[in-house]
């Protein structure tokens, strides 16, 4: 009875330090928060916050994997399996997580962009591995790794480039990326 009361207790704590952390993040530079910041508003010590996390970086880690991962998981529930509309719902997802993180935390998201970025792009590997493995299970893993890490960088640098030069909707814009690129292979081909 008491382990479940402890775990209880633990993930309750977990969610007052990550709360306190995006409220933070709304306030102020990702890179002027201190750990007391997070456990003053967390009301806790120094010793639990280290409990649950090695540092902020480890907590801004955390969080973007889970609170990203719930909206990809969320859009893939239908396509699991690698296709055209897996694609198009990753850079979906990836948008709309880019522009609620820049909107909620506005002060911090520039400090914040080279870790958004290597974690979402592990993220993204880790999905289309999986999703292709599902559908070339004929296929070497390395190769397979390789085409997942292509992919992932490719979507990632998609939602970079709609979030600073385009002036499309994500659904437009990834819509008038994948017609471009069908047009060039089919170039290849003839």
């Amino acid at each position: 009875m008491i382990v479940g009361n402890t775990d209880l207790r633990m993930i309750r704590t977990r969610k007052f330090i990550i709360d306190s952390f995006i409220q933070l993040l709304e306030k102020k530079d990702f890179n002027s928060i201190k750990i007391s910041d997070i456990t003053s508003g967390a009301m806790i010590n120094r010793a639990t916050f280290y409990h649950h996390f090695l540092d902020k970086y480890d907590l801004l880690e955390k969080v973007i994997k889970e609170e990203l991962m719930a909206n990809v998981l969320q859009e893939l529930s239908n396509n699991e399996e690698f296709s055209e509309e897996l694609l198009k719902s990753v850079f979906l997802s990836i948008t709309k997580f880019h522009m609620s993180l820049s909107d909620r935390c506005q002060r911090s998201y520039q400090d914040m962009t080279v870790n958004i970025e290597s974690i979402i792009k592990k993220e993204l590997e880790h999905i289309f591995f999986q999703s292709l493995l599902k559908k070339y299970q004929d296929e070497s893993n390395e190769n397979l790794r390789i085409v997942a890490t292509m992919l992932s960088w490719m979507i990632y640098a998609a939602v970079v480039d709609w979030k600073y030069h385009s002036s499309r909707s994500p659904e437009d814009y990834v819509e008038y990326a994948i017609l471009s690129i069908r047009q060039l292979l089919k170039k290849e081909i003839d």
